[in-house]
């Protein structure tokens, strides 16, 4: 709430009104001021020590619970974060191996499955191309016999063959 000088500030005048206020109080008391009198002026002191009491301890205190509690929640999400990323990797391995076992049965060659892979990425035939050192024709020619040995129509089958078992099935509401 306070910046360190702006508390030093409203603490240095609290206090003055404290000493102030006692003061005050004892110089009533001296001078046989009614329990009324004397009784403001203590209600006064209280207000004015609740206040120091609440910048303090009360604000530093709240302060504290909230940073722990916001630490605890940083070190669970910190974990759930890690074993997320663990879980993800782990299922892009096993579709890396996925994949990787299917161009096998594909008898696809080295080359081959260079270019089903930059496919699957995404990749113009453009970008194969230049990629992997060769000829704009000669990567459509082995996209074309990747297609062939895959039983597939083009790139869109080629990315639907590897991810429709990756995709949730349709509830019937949908």
């Amino acid at each position: 709430m306070f910046r360190l000088h702006e508390r030093s500030i409203v603490v240095t005048a609290i206090v003055a009104l404290l000493i102030v206020a006692g003061f005050d109080v004892w110089d009533d008391a001296q001078h046989g001021e009614g329990i009324s009198m004397l009784l403001w002026d203590v209600v006064t002191i209280m207000l004015a020590a609740a206040v120091l009491l609440y910048i303090f301890i009360l604000q530093p205190y709240s302060a504290r619970i909230r940073n722990r509690r916001l630490e605890r929640q940083a070190v669970r999400q910190a974990a759930d974060l890690a074993r997320l990323s663990k879980l993800a990797r782990k299922q892009l391995e096993g579709l890396g191996a996925y994949i990787s076992a299917q161009f096998g049965e594909w008898r696809l060659t080295p080359a081959e499955q260079d270019v089903a892979l930059m496919l699957l990425k995404g990749f113009s035939m453009k970008e194969i191309a230049t990629l992997r050192g060769i000829s704009e024709r000669t990567a459509r020619q082995q996209a074309t016999t990747v297609y062939g040995k895959a039983g597939l129509a083009g790139r869109a089958a080629l990315s639907a063959y590897f991810l429709e078992d990756l995709l949730l099935p349709s509830t019937a509401s949908e």
